[in-house]
C-alpha cells in the first residue's frame, strides 16, 4: 500500500519541483546512525574520482580542448565534480551538526521504522507548510539526477554502439563510471522523483542540440572526420543520427532515470527492513529501563 501511495505522488505535478523535507538526507547514510562512515565513503570516492580522472589522461588519453566535444569526457567530469560537491556538502554538514547544541535528533541510534517510511514518502514530496532545504542542496539535487542518468547512460550507449576496444580507458570511463553511480545510489540517502528525469533530458537535449551546431559548423573529431560520433553523422547519416539524438533524449536517457529511481526505491525499502530489528531492541532497553525507573 505504501509502494502504491508512493508511485501515486510520483506523479503530482509537485513532483516536478526540489522541495524537501530534510537536507540531511542528502548528507547522510540511512544504512549508518553516525555520519563518520558516510564522510569517509564521500572522502574516498572523492579522491578515487580525482586521481582516477587525472591518472587515466596523463598514461592513456592526452587531455585536450577537443576533448570536451565527447560525452563521455563530459559525463566523467561531472561525475568527478559530483563527487567533489557531495564530500564539500558531507564536511559541511558534519561540522555544522557539531556546532549545534544537542538534541534528541543526534541521539545515535536509528530512527523510528515510521519515521524513514514518512521521509520516504511525504518528506519527499513536501508541503507547503514544511521547511524548505536551501537553494544549494536544490541546485545539487538537479546536478546528480543529471550526472546520474547521463553517466548510465554513456555506459549503455558505448557498449551498445560504439564500442571497439576494451582497453583500461574505456573500462574506466565507460564501465567504472557506472559502478560508482550505483553504489552511490545505495549507500546515500539521496532522494528520487521519477518526473526528474526531465533534468537528464534536457541535459541529454543540450548536448544532442551542441552536436548539430558543431556538425553545421565544420567541426571534426580528433582525427578530422566530420562526426564527434559515427552514429550522429549528420551528413553522412542524417536519419540514423536524428534516430539516435532523438531517441537518447527521449527515451534511453529517461530509462536510465527509472532504473535509478527503482534503485532508489529498493535502497529505502530495504534500510527500513534493517533498521526495524534496531528500533524494536532500542524499544525494549527503553521499556526495561522504564519498569527499573517504576521500581526505583
Amino acid at each position: 500500500m505504501a509502494c502504491r501511495g508512493r508511485f501515486r505522488q510520483e506523479f503530482r505535478l509537485k513532483s516536478f519541483g526540489l522541495d524537501h523535507g530534510d537536507h540531511q538526507d542528502f548528507t547522510r547514510s540511512p544504512w549508518f546512525s553516525s555520519p563518520v562512515p558516510f564522510l569517509i565513503y564521500r572522502t574516498v570516492v572523492c579522491l578515487y574520482q580525482v586521481c582516477t580522472y587525472a591518472t587515466a589522461h596523463s598514461l592513456y588519453a592526452r587531455l585536450s580542448p577537443k576533448s570536451l566535444i565527447y560525452l563521455t569526457e563530459l559525463g566523467y567530469i561531472i561525475l568527478t565534480a559530483h563527487t567533489v560537491v557531495s564530500a564539500v556538502l558531507c564536511f559541511f554538514d558534519f561540522f555544522c551538526s557539531r556546532c549545534r547544541p544537542r538534541s534528541s535528533d543526534d541521539d545515535p541510534t536509528f530512527p523510528d521504522a515510521d519515521v524513514t517510511t514518512a521521509r520516504s514518502t511525504d518528506a519527499i514530496h513536501q508541503t507547503s507548510q514544511s521547511p524548505k532545504i536551501p537553494w544549494y542542496y536544490k541546485g545539487y539535487w538537479v546536478f546528480y539526477n543529471m550526472v546520474f542518468s547521463a553517466g548510465l547512460y554513456i555506459t549503455i550507449a558505448f557498449w551498445a554502439l560504439l564500442a571497439n576496444d576494451e582497453g583500461t580507458f574505456s573500462i574506466l570511463f565507460h564501465a567504472i563510471n557506472s559502478v560508482v553511480i550505483v553504489i552511490d545510489v545505495v549507500v546515500s540517502g539521496l532522494p528520487y522523483r521519477l518526473l526528474h528525469f526531465v533534468y537528464p533530458s534536457a541535459f541529454g537535449f543540450a548536448y544532442m542540440l551542441f552536436t548539430v551546431i558543431y556538425w553545421a559548423a565544420g567541426g571534426t573529431d580528433f582525427f578530422d572526420r566530420p562526426w564527434i560520433y559515427p552514429v550522429i553523422d549528420y551528413g553522412g547519416k542524417p536519419g540514423l543520427a536524428a534516430g539516435v539524438a532523438a531517441g537518447s533524449v527521449l527515451v534511453a536517457i529517461p530509462l536510465c532515470h527509472v532504473i535509478l529511481f527503482g534503485l532508489a526505491l529498493a535502497r529505502e525499502m530495504l534500510s527500513g527492513l534493517v533498521r526495524r530489528p534496531s528500533l524494536t531492541i532500542s524499544e525494549d532497553v527503553r521499556m526495561e529501563q522504564h519498569r527499573e525507573e517504576e521500581r526505583a
